[in-house]
């Protein structure tokens, strides 16, 4: 009888290249640093998801994990620098820009991005081998998670009231170590996980406008030369939030990166359902749309499916 497990340890091509030598896919990883960059200015839209849908996931969880093993190389360096540095270029040109759009038409909006997520559904399915009973399991796995998250929605925060609460001293800053050191594992989680918003982990523990109001006071604090407010009141919230984070990323990245290479088809699997199940996050859509705003949003949910699959294909 064949072993099941051996038909799901399959070679992960883009983790095994020698990346020392190699060049990284700069177009590609562009793309990606692009649509990340966008997904994190949306409520209840991944990251992560963005980099799955381009195909890069394994490149990215195998370079985050080298990293962070001080394991550097040419390849990792420059692929995690184009990524990074793409999105984070997105979302101080296109923040307030993506907000209007967002709060004017959210109908549209999400649908765009719902359709942008599950084009990246053939691009995991391209990237099955072995058992697909394993596959199955796993893609049913993922969409129970994700169902499960999205039960749990809450009330959006509105930001500009935290802000303005903590420049007017309203605002009380409350450590709670243990929930901030799960808030920062959880938030980190989402950089690595397709499907899950960083910011909707923050909501679920109750932890969001806290550290939100954190970092509002710490900008005011760095801004005013340390004449404005009072570093330990913030510090104990972001230095558990930071721990929680670097540890997530730290342990995530490595246990992810054996997943795929050991029970490979298993975890692409359960990849597949997170993406497909990350549509439960975003609908139905919390406004009030008329006929022709779904319409438009359908158009625009196929235009966003038909670009991640063109998109896919780019080689370089």
């Amino acid at each position: 009888m064949t072993d099941c497990s051996q038909l799901d340890e399959v070679p992960v091509a883009d983790v095994q290249v020698d990346q020392a030598s190699a060049s990284p896919p700069f177009v590609r990883a562009g793309f990606a640093g692009l649509l990340m960059g966008l997904a994190n200015l949306i409520p209840g839209v991944s990251g992560g998801t963005m980099v799955v849908i381009m195909g890069l996931y394994d490149e990215f969880i195998s370079s985050i994990a080298d990293i962070v093993r001080l394991r550097f190389s040419r390849r990792n360096i420059t692929f995690l620098v184009v990524l990074g540095g793409v999105a984070m270029v997105t979302i101080v040109v296109l923040a307030g820009t993506l907000s209007r759009a967002v709060t004017a038409y959210p109908s549209m909006m999400f649908s765009l991005f719902i359709g942008l997520t599950l084009g990246g559904a053939p691009v995991l399915w391209r990237m099955l081998s072995g058992h697909r009973g394993l596959a199955l399991f796993g893609g049913a796995v993922g969409l129970l998670l994700m169902a499960g998250i999205a039960m749990t929605a809450s009330e959006p925060v509105d930001k500009a009231a935290i802000k303005e609460a903590v420049a007017a001293g309203t605002f009380v800053i409350e450590p709670a170590y243990g929930r901030d050191l799960a808030a920062g594992a959880l938030g980190m989680s989402a950089m690595v996980l397709p499907g899950i918003s960083g910011a909707y982990m923050l909501l679920i523990l109750g932890r969001y406008e806290t550290i939100l109001a954190s970092i509002s006071a710490a900008k005011s604090y760095a801004i005013s030369g340390g004449a404005d407010g009072d570093p330990m009141t913030f510090l104990g919230v972001i230095l558990p939030t930071a721990i929680g984070s670097v540890l997530s990323l730290v342990f995530l990245s490595n246990f992810l990166k054996w997943m795929l290479v050991r029970h490979r088809t298993w975890m692409i699997g359960l990849l597949l359902g997170m993406l497909v199940g990350s549509v439960f996050c975003i609908w139905p859509f919390d406004a009030a749309s008329t006929g022709s705003d779904y319409a438009l949003g359908g158009l625009l949910a196929v235009a966003g499916f038909v670009g991640t699959v063109g998109l896919s294909r780019i080689s370089a």
